[in-house]
């Protein structure tokens, strides 16, 4: 072999060692925590109970895939926690406050959610087949590429919210306020719309009503 062609099987065997890597660091990634001065409990990685964290206040708490299946939590504040590929399938969560945490990679298929702010939350490409929302808040919340696939969408505060390329086939959303989201690209087959208010600030009209040609935010 010419030196010119071991140079070239060299250079071939890096650019595989550092993909490799690249992929290593993927598929090992985690969420976002909050400075270490201002850092809550770490429970990551845990099976937990809905009574561990029903009315407790674990502000900046890591709880990266930690599972919570089918578990009832009330009245907890867990404002900017990290709950990066956490399991809540099936779960129940009412008034509890999520503003600013990370949802990326969760899982929440089927999970009841009521009473509950997602204000600013993370919840790319977050799983919510099925799930029920109701008075939730949703303002400026990131749910690119998430699954909210026949979720029940209700009574919720939505404004500003970026649902870029979420799948919200055969959704049902009902007295919602989605001035101003973000729907690029999103997939909308069979998505039912009952008095909401569109991206561009009008109401879903027709019949049966959508608010299909007003999806553009105003301004």
């Amino acid at each position: 072999m010419r030196y010119g062609g071991r140079r070239a099987v060299a250079a071939l065997v890096v650019l595989a060692a550092l993909t490799a890597g690249l992929a290593a660091c993927a598929s090992g990634s985690h969420g976002r925590n909050c400075p270490r001065a201002q850092a809550g409990p770490d429970l990551s990685d845990r099976t937990l109970s809905g009574s561990s964290l029903t009315r407790r206040t674990m502000r900046c708490a890591n709880l990266e895939g930690t599972t919570l299946d089918g578990q009832h939590v009330s009245r907890a504040t867990l404002r900017r926690a990290n709950l990066h590929r956490a399991s809540l399938a099936a779960a129940r969560l009412s008034h509890v406050d999520l503003s600013g945490a990370d949802l990326t990679d969760a899982v929440l298929e089927t999970a009841t959610l009521r009473g509950v702010d997602l204000g600013g939350a993370d919840l790319r490409r977050a799983g919510l087949h099925g799930a029920y929302l109701s008075a939730v808040g949703l303002i400026r919340a990131r749910l690119n590429a998430a699954d909210l696939s026949q979720v029940t969408l209700t009574r919720a505060d939505a404004t500003g919210a970026d649902l870029r390329e979420a799948d919200l086939s055969g959704a049902r959303m009902v007295d919602s306020d989605l001035t101003g989201a973000r729907l690029e690209d999103a997939d909308l087959s069979g998505t039912v719309w009952s008095d909401v208010v569109c991206p561009d600030g009008s109401r879903s009209s027709g019949q049966p009503q959508t608010c299909v040609g007003h999806l553009e935010p105003a301004g």
